[in-house]
């Protein structure tokens, strides 16, 4: 168990754009909330069983191996779903100017079960941020920033592939089409492709070719690209150090200001902000 650990790294006012709140993990008990929590939390389920009733929303149960991202002040309570039964839950709670724009992004507002490989990576970041709170170490805020957006970013990567796999194709030829269309956006994704060029090329009108792709994949073309060229631009920054801002911008075919302006959008940072505050790595 990893008992609750404060994070108290940093005076208020210069607490980093993401920065962790609390962490911790313990066998849980019936725990009510009325006000909600003050800053929003990253629940891990890793034995038995557990419900969460969330205002306004339906009774959620949460498994072995599930997770659940939960807004700040959200009035709910969670408990074991046997009275006799112990839950071992982890979670972790973070806050900060870019904490509701990484919330919106991931978007894990259901509990979603994990395969067995992925959760256990998840709840080794989760045990190795606790220790980089626990040692609380020289620039230990800067380091548990950077653990608490590597996690966010492995929730979403987890949550976003397992729903790629499991949603269900439009039968018959839309299935194959969308998957061809998804190949080519992952040939051409810093060409400056066009959706209405995919649609041509899969033998679709731009109107139902966005149809059938969004209810598909989730998301619409434009924001599959987007997405396609946001993670590609991370690899770079993490392949090539020092490859500048306007190279990566001219990798994924986008102008400067543009790459820019989407990647805050996306992330909550501009990239050198996330260069200089969530990327560094200490030598360990």
């Amino acid at each position: 168990m990893m008992p609750f650990l404060l994070a108290e790294l940093l005076p208020p006012e210069s607490a980093l754009p993401l920065h962790v709140y609390c962490v911790g993990s313990h066998e849980q008990k019936h725990l009510y909330r009325p006000e909600g929590f003050p800053a929003h939390q990253l629940f891990l389920s890793r034995n038995g069983r557990g419900i969460f009733r969330i205002a306004g929303g339906p009774e959620l149960n949460m498994s072995p191996g599930s997770i659940l991202l939960l807004p700040a002040g959200v009035h709910h309570e969670y408990y074991p779903e046997q009275r006799r039964e112990d839950w071992e839950l982890g979670f972790v709670a973070f806050n900060g100017t870019a904490a509701e724009a990484m919330l919106t992004h991931v978007s894990c507002g259901t509990p979603t079960a994990c395969a067995g490989e992925d959760f256990q990576k998840l709840w080794n970041k989760l045990e190795g941020l606790w220790q980089c709170i626990h040692l609380d170490s020289e620039n230990g805020d800067g380091e548990a920033s950077r653990r608490m957006y590597d996690m966010l970013i492995a929730v979403m990567e987890s949550r976003s592939g397992r729903e790629v796999r499991a949603r269900v194709h439009p039968p018959g030829q839309a299935n194959g089409a969308l998957r061809e269309a998804v190949k080519l956006i992952h040939d051409h994704y810093n060409e400056g492709i066009q959706v209405s060029n995919l649609a041509r090329a899969v033998g679709y009108s731009v109107q139902h070719f966005n149809r059938l792709f969004t209810a598909s994949y989730g998301v619409s073309p434009q924001q599959y690209i987007q997405q396609m060229r946001m993670r590609r631009s991370v690899q770079l920054f993490e392949e090539q150090p020092g490859m500048t801002i306007d190279k990566v911008a001219q990798q994924m075919g986008m102008e400067t200001s543009y790459f820019i302006r989407m990647f805050k959008r996306t992330y909550g940072y501009t990239p050198k902000q996330w260069l200089k505050h969530v990327h560094t790595r200490r030598p360990m």
